[in-house]
C-alpha cells in the first residue's frame, strides 16, 4: 500500500496555477493514465485550457467551478468533473480564504471513443447532474 498526500507534493507554476504531476512519485512506475495535482490559490483561476486526452478531476479539497462552453458547474470536495478531448475549460476557486485541490487524470481516449458519445447514457448521466449528487485536469 501507498500514500500520496497533495500537501507533500513537488509543485511548479504551469496554466496560471500550481501543478503537481505524478510523474515525480518514481515508485509508481508506468501507469495506464497521467495525473497530476492542482492547486488554485484563494480567489485565483487557471488559465483557459484546451487538451487532447480526457480529463477525469476530483475536487479533493474546497469546491471548484468549472467554466466550459459558456456553463459554469460547481464541484464540491468529493466532486467530479469529466471533461471530454478538446474541450476548453478553467477552473476558478471561489473560495477568499482557502486553497483549492484537484486530482486530475487523464488519458488519450480509444480511437473508436474519440468524440462519440456515450449513447447507453442515462437521463441525468451530465456534469451538472453528478455536481448537483454531490459528485477536475489544468
Amino acid at each position: 500500500m501507498r500514500r500520496y498526500v497533495s500537501d507533500t507534493a513537488e509543485l511548479t507554476d504551469e496554466y496560471g496555477i500550481r501543478i503537481g504531476r505524478w510523474t515525480q512519485y518514481r515508485d509508481l512506475g508506468p501507469l495506464p493514465f497521467d495525473a497530476m495535482w492542482c492547486v488554485i490559490p484563494p480567489g485565483g483561476s487557471s488559465s483557459e485550457d484546451i487538451h487532447p486526452e480526457v480529463e477525469f478531476a476530483v475536487v479533493t479539497r474546497g469546491t471548484a467551478i468549472y467554466e466550459a462552453g459558456g456553463e459554469k458547474v460547481e464541484v464540491p470536495t468529493g466532486g467530479v468533473i469529466l471533461l471530454e478531448p478538446e474541450q476548453s475549460h478553467v477552473i476558478h476557486n471561489p473560495s477568499p480564504e482557502q486553497p483549492l485541490t484537484i486530482l486530475s487524470i487523464y488519458w488519450m481516449p480509444r480511437p473508436d471513443e474519440a468524440a462519440q458519445p456515450d449513447e447507453a447514457a442515462q437521463p441525468g448521466d451530465s456534469a451538472q447532474a453528478g455536481a448537483d449528487a454531490g459528485t477536475g485536469r489544468d
